[in-house]
C-alpha cells in the first residue's frame, strides 16, 4: 500500500566525477568541453562537488566553489594513471549531502576499470544500499566499445539513472538539458514492505502507471541486515 506520494522540488546535490586516467588522453579535449558545458548548464541553486579520478580520487572543486572555479579546475586536468571508475562511484556514495537533497552522481568516463580496487559487484551492492541515482556519460572509447557501454548501463539503470553515449556536441547539449530536466522533475513513492525480514536480500520493485506513460524508477533495494549479519561482514 502506498503511504507517501510527493513531487521533488528540492535542490539537487550533484557529484560530477571526471575520468582523468591515461586511457582518456586521446579524448581529453572533448572531455573537458563536455564537462564544462554540463557544469555551465547546472542551475545555481543546485550543489555541485567536482571530483577527478584515475586510480585515486581527487577533489577538484568543493561544493562551495563558484561555477568559474569549477570550470577552471576542469581546464587544468592532465591524463595520467590507471582507470578506476568503481572507486569514484563508491567515494561519491559516501559523500555527505544535505537532508533536503538527494545524491546524484554524474560520471564522465570511458568505462575502463583496470585500476579499480573494488569489483563491479562491490559497486552494485553499495548502490543497492543507497538512494543514489547514477548517471554515466560515456567518453572516448566508452562510446564505441559495446562491453564498456554494457558496464555503464549495468551500473546506472538499476538505480533509476541512465548511461548516455554520443560524440556529437549538439547531441551532448540535448542530453544535458534532458538530464537536468529529468533530475528536477522526479516523484517519490513511499510504502512499508510486507516483508519484515532483515535478511540483507535484494528486493525487486516494479512501478506501473495507467496510460501511455513511460516510467523510469529504481529497480529495487537491498533490505537492511540484522545486527548479526552486519557483524559478520
Amino acid at each position: 500500500a502506498i503511504s507517501h506520494f510527493f513531487g521533488e522540488d528540492a535542490p539537487l546535490e550533484l557529484v560530477v566525477a571526471v575520468d582523468m586516467c591515461e586511457s582518456m588522453r586521446p579524448a581529453m579535449s572533448s572531455l573537458k568541453k563536455a564537462v564544462s558545458d554540463f557544469l555551465g548548464a547546472v542551475p545555481s541553486r543546485h550543489g555541485v562537488t567536482l571530483l577527478g579520478f584515475n586510480d585515486d580520487v581527487f577533489t577538484l572543486a568543493q561544493r562551495a566553489a563558484d561555477p568559474a572555479a569549477r570550470v577552471k579546475a576542469v581546464d587544468t586536468l592532465t591524463p595520467w594513471g590507471s582507470p578506476a571508475p568503481y572507486n569514484v562511484i563508491l567515494r561519491g556514495a559516501d559523500l555527505p549531502a544535505p537532508r533536503t537533497a538527494r545524491g546524484r552522481p554524474v560520471v564522465f568516463t570511458d568505462g575502463e576499470h583496470a585500476g579499480s580496487n573494488a569489483t563491479i559487484a562491490d559497486v552494485e551492492e553499495r548502490l543497492q544500499r543507497s538512494d543514489l541515482t547514477l548517471y554515466m556519460i560515456g567518453q572516448g572509447q566508452g562510446i564505441r566499445s559495446a562491453p564498456l557501454r554494457k558496464v555503464m548501463e549495468r551500473l546506472s539503470q538499476p538505480t533509476g539513472g541512465r548511461a548516455f553515449f554520443t560524440e556529437r556536441a549538439d547531441e551532448l547539449h540535448d542530453i544535458f538539458t534532458e538530464l537536468l530536466d529529468e533530475l528536477s522533475q522526479q516523484y517519490g513513492l513511499g510504502y512499508q514492505s510486507t516483508n519484515s525480514a532483515r535478511d540483507d536480500t535484494w528486493r525487486q520493485i516494479t512501478v506501473d502507471v495507467d496510460g501511455q506513460r513511460r516510467v523510469r524508477a529504481r529497480q529495487g533495494y537491498r533490505a537492511p541486515a540484522s545486527s548479526s549479519q552486519r557483524k559478520e561482514r
